[in-house]
């Protein structure tokens, strides 16, 4: 009667723990999801800043990663994809009709670095729990003071190998749960919200066949025409 007594109880404190514990065991280190991002624009007195995307899903797989964001009540859509094994960074744009894409390799992506904001990356001992995730705090130093220092939060308990490769956070080995940026004339803070394993179509990672090929001097300047 004792064994069963003990059995039970260990039964019962390992369903407990899979079903309500968060430990990395159980919830993190997923390779094969999706993470839906909050953003909120800083610079709320810029005229266009309702026109801003107020969400990014990131999807996620085998350290290729899908970033789609949409503004101007799904007029506007804007999709990265980061290509980490094969170091090649496609951007799409959709603007009510039009659509274009460029892909970067390497030495694009590091030629257009070199024209933005560079950070040096120092870790701290600060931490949060960001959408189940316990992530650690690091300062983005400006380096060439073309924009504010950065605060933010990473973790490296979703297995994306080197995701911010193609970023100018690139000295961050984890995945941003947490940070600024400016993009297309907004300063915006992405915050994770949550966090979950999906199964990804390869097909999300190919640029449809409806989409002309272009310069990113071109599509930049066809976003700018836009605001």
């Amino acid at each position: 009667m004792r064994k069963l007594l003990a059995t039970g109880l260990i039964l019962y404190g390992l369903v407990y723990c899979l079903t309500s514990c968060n430990h990395d065991l159980f919830h993190n280190r997923i390779s094969e999801g999706t993470i839906e991002y909050k953003i909120v624009v800083l610079d709320s007195a810029n005229p266009l800043a309702k026109m801003a995307p107020d969400k990014m899903v990131v999807k996620f797989k085998n350290n290729i990663a899908y970033a789609d964001l949409e503004a101007g009540m799904g007029m506007f859509q804007v999709v990265f994809v980061n290509n980490e094994p094969a170091k090649k960074l496609t951007q799409m744009v959709h603007i009510i009709d039009k659509k274009w894409a460029y892909t970067a390799d390497t030495a694009v992506v590091r030629k257009e670095l070199n024209h933005d904001i560079q950070y040096d990356i120092t870790d701290t001992a600060g931490t949060k729990v960001i959408a189940g995730y316990n992530c650690k705090k690091a300062i983005a130093h400006s380096r060439n003071k073309k924009g504010p220092d950065v605060e933010l939060y990473y973790t490296n308990d979703i297995q994306l190998d080197q995701p911010n490769w193609a970023t100018p956070f690139n000295g961050v080995e984890g995945v941003l749960m947490q940070y600024r940026i400016s993009k297309y004339g907004f300063y915006m803070e992405f915050t994770a919200q949550k966090v979950q394993p999906d199964k990804i179509d390869d097909n999300l990672f190919k640029i449809p066949p409806d989409y002309k090929m272009m310069s990113k001097k071109d599509i930049d300047d066809l976003i700018k025409s836009f605001q």
